[in-house]
């Protein structure tokens, strides 16, 4: 019995959040009430409360289940294993641009409500590494400070995703996962003047 109520929680959520995010990118965030909502997904108002205190409630939802998601995809490729060569991180790249991908109409309309979105993203990846996991770097003359080495590198990546969200998507999650580890592993040689 508990088990089909949980179904059935799951389903209203998933619902609401649905037609949430359909109605921001029809007609914007802040045009939206809550009777719109839960017609949208074809349930009363009651029902929308019974499980969000309002729509900025509901946003929140939304972006938690988004981020723990990023959070998720970064490490599940690697559960059980202790280390993994630098040039084999394919795996948790494309599952993380996959998870973006998947999500996509969240993103966009989270992005249209909440422009810092980009650097809570940023925040929970740069978190997932600080306390999941630890970049390794070969022996160098220089001292590299790990906290901005590592700032850098999510600030690239975060870059990258923003770039892929302003063209529409244009190219799949694949090919922008291989054109992360691209970058990742090539160094510049120079830089001309023009």
């Amino acid at each position: 019995m508990e088990e089909t109520n949980d179904r059935r929680i799951n389903r209203t959520r998933v619902a609401l959040k649905r037609a949430f995010i359909e109605l921001i990118l029809d007609k914007g965030y802040d045009a939206i009430t809550i009777m719109d909502i839960a017609q949208r997904a074809d349930y009363n108002r009651g029902t929308f409360y019974k499980h969000y205190t309002d729509k900025d409630d509901l946003l929140m939802a939304i972006r938690e289940e988004i981020l723990d998601g990023l959070s998720e995809a970064l490490l599940s490729p690697y559960e059980g294993l202790k280390r993994v060569d630098a040039k084999q991180i394919y795996p948790s790249t494309l599952k993380v641009l996959q998870h973006i991908e998947h999500h996509k109409d969240s993103f966009i309309a989270l992005l249209s409500v909440k422009k810092d979105f980009f650097y809570d993203i940023f925040q929970r990846l740069r978190n997932a590494m600080t306390q999941d996991m630890h970049i390794v770097i070969e022996e160098m003359d220089d001292k590299m400070d790990y906290d901005i080495m590592l700032s850098y590198r999510m600030s690239a990546f975060v870059g990258v995703v923003m770039y892929w969200v302003e063209t529409g998507f244009k190219y799949s999650a694949t090919y922008i996962a291989e054109q992360v580890l691209i970058q990742v592993n090539q160094s510049l040689d120079y830089i001309e003047f023009r």
